[in-house]
């Protein structure tokens, strides 16, 4: 295959890697955005090396985003150049949303890793469904990704308060990340109960990087920011609400749910009953099936 010499996104120069990275118009645009919490004539006016490393390791914050510019920056570059190869290798048309993309992507790098904390034994559990309370019903929503940015589905269900199915959904997504997957399976999980009028729920997911989004009260001005506003004001909607995190192995019904979500061919489905697939897995949290799973000893992980 034959490489152009010239830019494929603003046709202006020798491409070259500073060029897809910083020189670029488009590229420029993208960094001005924040801005970088650097000088301009610095930021511009280095080597590619130079660059890299002051950027890099930098610990500076970044003020638009409340993130650590090293975060941010090291997301930004990767994400430019993989912008410049759908362009070039697979006819892609650039895309308009990489910043959104790279401070959701930073945000949830955050969250995951960087507040991850190491631990040294782990203890053996033991985790089901449990119904919810007299009168509660209990919605559980997951969100999948088909790796980072892939394509993406989210679904759930409503069961009462003796575990019966209620209602169940799913939602093809499109290209996403699993934080903004899983924001989407819980609002359209709000909605359904909001339009049954449901008036007690508990909403439970195995993210917890989603609960701990909704449990804090401030803005989130990034591109999980509009869904995470919505989930709240919807949740204002509902006379009794309780949201927790649960693990993995007590949402098996819901990850079905939304595996399906990523491969349906219309946009959003309402199910009055559980596929089948699904009533099987019902089946089995209705008779207290558990599931072994090991948990840091010493620990706030998930």
């Amino acid at each position: 295959m034959e490489v152009p010499i010239s830019c494929l996104l603003c046709d202006d120069g020798t491409e070259n890697v500073i060029h897809v990275l910083r020189d670029c118009g488009s590229a420029r645009s993208f960094w001005d955005s924040f801005p970088p919490p650097i000088p301009t004539a610095v930021f511009y006016g280095t080597n590619l090396i130079d660059w890299l490393r002051l950027n890099c390791g930098s610990t500076k914050r970044c003020v638009s985003t409340n993130l650590n510019w090293g975060t941010v920056f090291s997301f930004g570059i990767w994400s430019l150049w993989l912008r410049r190869n759908g362009v070039l290798f697979r006819g892609e048309r650039p895309n308009r949303n990489v910043r959104e993309e790279v401070i959701s992507k930073a945000t949830e790098f955050v969250y995951v890793g960087i507040n991850g904390k190491k631990t040294q034994t782990h203890q053996k559990i033991w985790v089901r469904w449990q119904c919810p309370s007299l009168n509660w019903c209990k919605v559980n929503s997951d969100g999948s990704a088909l790796g980072n940015l892939g394509r993406a589905g989210g679904g759930g269900l409503i069961r009462n308060d003796k575990g019966e199915w209620v209602r169940g959904y799913a939602r093809a997504i499109g290209s996403t990340t699993s934080v903004a997957a899983e924001l989407w399976a819980l609002r359209d999980g709000i909605r359904l109960c909001i339009a049954l009028k449901i008036p007690a729920v508990v909403f439970e997911l195995d993210a917890k990087l989603v609960v701990e989004l909704l449990q804090k009260g401030e803005d989130h001005p990034n591109g999980i920011g509009a869904l995470v506003s919505d989930c709240k004001a919807g949740l204002q909607e509902i006379p009794l609400v309780q949201i927790q995190h649960c693990y993995r192995e007590a949402n098996k019904c819901a990850d079905t749910l939304a595996r399906r979500g990523a491969l349906l061919a219309q946009d959003f489905v309402i199910l009055l009953e559980p596929p089948l697939e699904v009533a099987f897995l019902l089946r089995l949290d209705s008779v207290g099936a558990s599931y072994e799973r090991l948990i840091p000893s010493c620990s706030s992980g998930s």
